[in-house]
C-alpha cells in the first residue's frame, strides 16, 4: 500500500473552557465488590451499550477470587444484566457488538498454568459459549483485542512473538496467515505485535500494534481485504512506541494511538484515511491505552499519567480535561472508551483507588460525555 507521512501540528490546549470541564462526569452504577474493575465498553445505539470486568477479587487470594461482572446500559442507567455460564473464576476481558442481537465477549480464568481464552456470544435473548479450540487449553496464546461486524468476529493477539488473526467466519474459527515481515526469516529476528483490531466490514479490517524487521523498527497498522493481512507502514521507523488502539467512522478516517508501551515516555498519534497517514502532535500523556472517534468525527484519547485524563482534538490541537474520579480516591485508570454510534456520547470504563485499603482495592467506575 502507497502512503505518504504529514505532521498535524497542535499544542496540547488548556482545559480553561467549562463546558469541556463539565461534560465528563461519573455514571451512578449497581453495587459491586471491590475489587472489581471494568476491562472494556461496546456501543450499538443510544439504548445499548455493555460494559465488562470482574468484581470480588482480592490480592491476596489471586486464584481462588473474582467473579465475572458485566453492565448493560438501557438509555436510561447502568444494570447488571445476564451473564453467560462459566466454570470457575472467570474475568471477562473484551466486548464487542454489531447489534443489540449480535454481542461477544471474551473472558479468561485465574490460572498460573497459562492462558485460556474463553468466548460467548448474545443474540438478544441468551448467551452461548462458542468453542474456541486455540484458547481452550493453558497456553503462550495471549488475545488482546475483539471487533465484530457483519456477524463475523476477530480475535487478535499473539503466541510468543507471533501475531494471531483469527476469524469466525459465521460456521468456524479461521487462522490467517500473518504478513510476510512478521515472519521470522532470512537469519533476522522477525516480529510483530498485534494490540488492537477495528472491523468496518468483513473484507475491511484494521489491526495496530507494531513490528521489527531488517531496516524497520516501529509502530504498524494492518489491513485485511479479505484475502490476506498486509503490514502498513506509516512512516515512523525507528520509533520505538507502539500502537495501542484504534477506532475510526469508516476506513477513511481512522485514529491510532500509542505509547512506549512501558519501555518509555513517548506517544504517537496518527490519523489515516487508508492511504495516506498523518502524525498528529501535541498530546502530551505518556500511556495512551484507548481511542474513540464519535459521530461528528472528534477522537477522544485516554490519558494516565501522570493522572488520568480525557484529551480531544479539534481545529485548534488538543484540549486535555481531568477525567473524573470518585471523591476521596487516590487514583483513576481507564481502559477503555467507546463512541455511541448516531449520537454525541462517549463512554470509558476503568477502576479507582479504594481510600483506606490495604492492600489497595479498586472500585469499577464508568465515565460519560454527553454535551446535551
Amino acid at each position: 500500500m502507497a502512503f505518504s507521512v504529514a505532521v498535524l501540528a497542535g499544542a496540547a490546549g488548556p482545559a480553561t473552557a467549562a463546558a469541556a470541564e463539565t461534560a465528563w462526569r461519573l455514571a451512578p452504577i449497581p453495587q459491586n465488590k471491590a475489587t472489581s474493575n471494568l476491562w472494556d465498553v461496546a456501543a450499538v445505539d443510544a439504548r445499548n451499550a455493555w460494559a465488562v470486568g470482574f468484581e470480588g477479587y482480592h490480592p491476596d487470594q489471586q486464584y481462588t477470587t473474582g467473579d465475572p461482572m458485566m453492565l448493560r446500559w438501557n438509555g436510561f442507567r447502568w444494570s447488571r444484566t445476564s451473564l453467560p455460564v462459566v466454570q470457575g473464576r472467570v474475568s471477562f476481558q473484551r466486548v464487542s457488538a454489531s447489534s443489540a442481537k449480535d454481542v461477544w465477549v471474551t473472558g479468561a480464568p485465574r490460572s498460573q498454568d497459562g492462558n485460556v481464552t474463553l468466548v460467548w456470544r448474545y443474540n438478544g435473548r441468551t448467551w452461548t459459549e462458542v468453542p474456541y479450540p486455540p484458547g481452550a487449553a493453558p497456553s503462550t496464546l495471549s488475545i488482546r483485542d475483539l471487533s465484530v461486524v457483519d456477524g463475523h468476529a476477530w480475535l487478535v493477539g499473539h503466541r510468543g512473538n507471533a501475531p494471531v488473526f483469527h476469524e469466525w467466519t459465521g460456521t468456524s474459527w479461521q487462522e490467517h496467515q500473518p504478513p510476510a515481515e512478521c515472519v521470522a526469516g532470512g537469519g533476522f529476528v522477525n516480529f510483530c505485535t498485534i494490540n488492537a483490531v477495528k472491523a468496518f466490514a468483513p473484507d475491511d479490517v484494521w489491526a495496530a500494534g507494531n513490528g521489527m524487521w531488517n531496516g524497520y523498527a516501529g509502530p504498524l497498522l494492518f489491513h485485511w481485504n479479505g484475502t490476506a493481512w498486509r503490514a502498513v507502514d506509516i512512516g515512523l521507523n525507528q520509533q520505538l512506541v507502539t500502537l495501542q488502539s484504534l477506532d475510526g467512522t469508516s476506513s477513511r478516517d481512522i485514529w491510532a494511538v500509542g505509547d512506549g508501551g512501558g519501555m518509555g515516555s513517548a506517544n504517537v498519534v496518527v490519523r489515516g484515511d487508508g492511504i495516506t497517514w498523518q502524525t498528529v502532535s501535541g498530546l502530551n500523556t505518556p500511556a495512551t491505552p484507548g481511542v474513540a472517534v464519535g459521530a461528528n468525527g472528534t477522537p477522544w484519547v485516554i490519558g494516565r499519567f501522570p493522572m488520568a485524563s480525557f484529551s480531544s482534538h479539534g481545529l485548534a490541537g488538543w484540549t486535555t480535561v481531568p477525567a473524573p474520579a470518585p471523591p476521596g480516591s487516590s487514583g483513576t485508570n481507564y481502559n477503555a472508551i467507546t463512541a455511541v454510534p448516531g449520537t454525541n456520547r462517549l463512554i470509558a470504563v476503568g477502576a479507582a483507588d479504594v481510600p483506606g485499603t490495604s492492600p489497595l482495592l479498586l472500585q469499577a467506575v464508568i465515565a460519560e460525555y454527553s454535551t446535551r
